[in-house]
């Protein structure tokens, strides 16, 4: 018995690293390679049949795995159990024991099967998808019994699949190609941003990005003429509401653009200001921002009048402030004039915009920022680090340096303070 019984212990701790260094390699592979791998070898349908079936192919495996590890585990149950002398042990050696069993198994199904998939999971999913293949084929009706359980467990808890939860595996899909592409080296993380941005644009509304009431640059339609352009000129606004007796009566949109054409015209001749308004665009501040994308481009309009639920001005928000949701802060001419991009406080603190290329800093200040072909900007190694957006107030801290966040949006870090600390003796 106990011949069979190590049999047992080896052959299934082995087949369940075999198993688990398949589920790794299906989850870590870069398809590009494979596919690379397979056209290499004259085998071009081999990757798109790997790939189709992935899902089934990992499922199975996983199930092999677990079976073979209790297999294994069975066999060395069956090997203590047959020795007295290991039966009779004492306290610290039973730990000891249980310890060793432990370790055996962090060592099939983890550190072994992970060090195999990282060295050549593409030659080892080339060569073994048959047998995952077979071995998915045989384990379907322990897949349709998961498939039943789950079904159970989600009418017991009230949840039934909604076309929301449709849309949300939907995303999540196009979530892990655009993780896979980033992953292979096909897209940029800026392009990823992007994306990510594109589809989170129906779970925000227009309140979130629009410039509020109090900051809303706008003018009295009884305005005279010399006033208006100066207030025009100004505020830098290419578009201003105009309201009649308080803000809360929007009667129009004055363009930058139609002013300066009329102030070209003699006093006489010109139209009153009255005259030159555009039909203004009123909007819920609860609008979702894709539909707000949308009015804006079928309406060929660039400014929308944000309402609350009251029907008064909550503020106005531009098509600049939706596509900034996609690509991340925007910087025009005024933006760059009043923006200075490096200031230094005192010695050993700046203060940084985020935009600032990390090589531009270690050349003028003589800092040893890290630099990576993933990032180009402080902006850019924060978020490598820190693997998100910090909200302000996060401090990241470096050997030699504290980056803290002044301010942030939800998608780009917009500026920064960099302390650089003082080396001692000991250091």
């Amino acid at each position: 018995m106990i011949f069979w019984f190590s049999c047992m212990t080896i052959a299934g701790f082995a087949l369940s690293a075999f198993a688990a260094t398949a589920v790794i390699a299906l989850n870590e592979v870069a398809w590009h390679d494979l596919e690379e791998y397979c056209k290499q070898r004259n085998r071009p349908l081999l990757f798109g049949k790997i790939f189709d079936q992935r899902e089934q192919l990992s499922l199975g495996a996983n199930i092999f795995h677990m079976l073979m590890a209790a297999v294994g585990a069975v066999g060395l149950i069956g090997l203590l159990t047959g020795n007295r002398d290991l039966i009779e042990m004492n306290l610290s050696a039973s730990i000891g024991l249980m310890t060793l069993v432990a370790l055996s198994f962090v060592v099939t199904g983890s550190w072994i099967p992970w060090a195999i998939a990282t060295l050549g999971s593409t030659h080892f999913l080339a060569r073994t998808w048959r047998c995952w293949w077979v071995v998915s084929s045989l384990a379907w009706p322990l897949m349709l019994v998961g498939q039943l359980v789950s079904k159970v467990f989600q009418r017991a808890s009230g949840h039934d699949e909604t076309d929301e939860d449709e849309e949300e595996a939907f995303e999540d899909e196009i979530l892990s190609m655009v993780s896979e592409g980033q992953h292979d080296g096909f897209l940029q993380s800026d392009a990823r941003e992007m994306i990510e941005g594109v589809m989170e644009l129906d779970d925000q509304d227009v309140a979130m990005v629009m410039t509020p009431r109090s900051k809303v640059d706008a003018l009295e339609v009884s305005t005279s003429w010399q006033q208006a352009v100066e207030r025009v000129v100004d505020s830098g606004r290419t578009r201003i509401p105009i309201y009649d007796n308080k803000l809360d009566q929007i009667v129009g949109l004055l363009y930058a653009k139609d002013l300066l054409r009329e102030s070209l015209r003699g006093e006489s001749k010109r139209k009153p200001l009255k005259k030159l308004l555009r039909v203004p665009l009123f909007v819920p501040e609860t609008k979702n921002l894709s539909a707000m994308l949308k009015d804006f481009l079928r309406g060929r309009t660039h400014m929308a009048i944000v309402q609350d639920e009251y029907g008064g001005v909550a503020g106005v928000v531009t098509i600049e402030d939706v596509l900034e949701e996609i690509v991340g802060e925007i910087q025009d001419e005024t933006d760059n004039a009043e923006t200075v991009d490096i200031k230094v406080l005192k010695p050993g603190v700046i203060e940084v915009a985020g935009w600032v290329h990390v090589s531009r800093l270690n050349q003028e200040f003589g800092l040893d920022l890290p630099e990576d072909e993933d990032f180009d900007t402080l902006a850019g190694l924060i978020l490598h680090e820190l693997n998100e957006v910090p909200r302000p107030g996060r401090t990241l801290s470096l050997p030699r340096f504290d980056l803290q966040i002044l301010s942030a949006n939800r998608r780009q870090v917009q500026m920064v303070r960099i302390d650089i600390k003082v080396e001692t003796e000991s250091d």
